[in-house]
């Protein structure tokens, strides 16, 4: 995983720039407010120095915003990389301080990543991984870059780079249509791959 957080007001800009193109562009205004809330804060929260401890109070009435208007709830300290997309206004997406996410993160509404309780761990999502809706990743786990979690999904177990997990518990079914999959990872027979692209969509042309 590259940075976890823009280190400088320099980073803030370019970072949150990236955010708000690909947030206009695949989730609206709410989105673009949500992102926008949630990176200022991490910068306050997670960098030093004069510029981070403005952004953290400057922050504080946008978050109040998102959490109370929109229900998102990113905690600043949140390990996040670059371009992360929250659809819909990342309405009811809930995510743990310890869990860390890549870079092209996509979220749909209603999604989550937490500990286990009572079990420490939070987990670590990889880059281009895609969150279906009301899907959670539970627990000390590992979802690989560019996998797809189907909607209405739990994870409590570990995730191949590059495949597609639905269910409940999930079931890793075969390879993420149009991502490419991990080569140590067999390929299901008897139309298992199919099966999974039907359930968790094609997220090139996913609406959200």
């Amino acid at each position: 995983m590259a940075a976890t957080h823009p280190a400088s007001l320099k980073e803030l800009v370019e970072w949150m720039a990236e955010d708000i193109n690909v947030n206009r562009r695949r989730g609206g205004l709410l989105s673009v407010a949500a992102v926008v809330a949630f990176r200022l804060n991490q910068f306050g929260v997670r960098a030093s120095g004069p510029a981070a401890a403005v952004a953290r109070i400057v922050s504080l009435p946008v978050v109040a915003f998102a959490r109370l208007g929109i229900g998102v709830e990113i905690p600043g300290s949140l390990a996040c990389g670059r371009r992360l997309v929250l659809a819909h206004g990342g309405r009811g997406v809930i995510f743990h301080p310890d869990a860390r996410l890549g870079d092209d993160v996509a979220v749909a509404s209603g999604c989550g990543a937490g500990v286990a309780f009572p079990h420490p761990g939070a987990p670590v999502i990889g880059d281009r991984v895609y969150f279906g809706a009301n899907s959670s990743i539970i627990g000390d786990v590992t979802v690989g870059d560019d996998a797809v979690i189907g909607a209405h999904t739990l994870v409590t177990r570990s995730v191949p780079a590059g495949m597609v997990a639905v269910g409940v518990p999930a079931k890793v079914l075969g390879a993420a249509p149009g991502r490419p999959a991990d080569p140590t990872i067999p390929t299901p027979v008897d139309g298992a791959a199919d099966t999974a692209a039907a359930s968790a969509g094609d997220p090139r042309r996913s609406s959200w």
